[in-house]
């Protein structure tokens, strides 16, 4: 297993089965193009899936990023862009290509049935009472994304809470 630490978030993910956007050379070179990305994909041998995750500390975000728009814009862009850039990859563009060459062997082909293939964007979250206007928010979030993910034949995008994310098995601890 390969730790890594995010947004006071301690996250176990396999070796070999997991890669990080951030750390793709084609990735860097279009970074400044506009371009987001998750934190953290990863396969999930047990379960037959497929996953990516955006980690967040909301404590940490500024004022203007707390904004319920703000921050479903911006993890709003971070799956679909994570999500073009894949299609890239899987449709065999130039672009695509380069990112593919980066990619563990288990992502480089679309994970098709009976494999899954997930979305979990996860808030940090201190104060209980957060937790009640995360619910609207997730709605919200899954309404923007809901064609977008249809594009891949998925069904599954999530905003949910660190300790809920924790229950779901998602591989993530509290380290603050």
């Amino acid at each position: 297993m390969t730790d890594f630490t995010e947004s006071g978030l301690k996250i176990s993910l396999p070796d070999g089965n997991s890669f990080r956007f951030q750390d793709l050379t084609k990735y860097t070179e279009l970074k400044g193009q506009n371009l987001k990305e998750v934190d953290y994909c990863w396969w999930d041998n047990r379960t037959n899936t497929f996953w990516l995750l955006e980690v967040k500390d909301y404590s940490n975000l500024t004022t203007t990023e707390r904004l319920p728009n703000n921050l479903l814009e911006t993890l709003t862009n971070k799956v679909t862009d994570s999500l073009l850039m894949l299609g890239a990859a899987w449709s065999n563009t130039n672009t695509g290509n380069s990112i593919l060459s980066e990619l563990p062997t288990i992502f480089q082909t679309f994970p098709k049935s009976p494999h899954k293939m997930k979305i979990v964007c996860v808030l940090k979250l201190l104060e209980h009472h957060k937790k009640v206007e995360l619910s609207t928010l997730k709605t919200r979030f899954k309404n923007r994304l809901e064609g977008r993910i249809a594009l891949f034949d998925l069904k599954y995008v999530t905003l949910t809470d660190h300790e809920t994310a924790i229950q779901m098995g998602i591989p993530i601890i509290s380290v603050t």
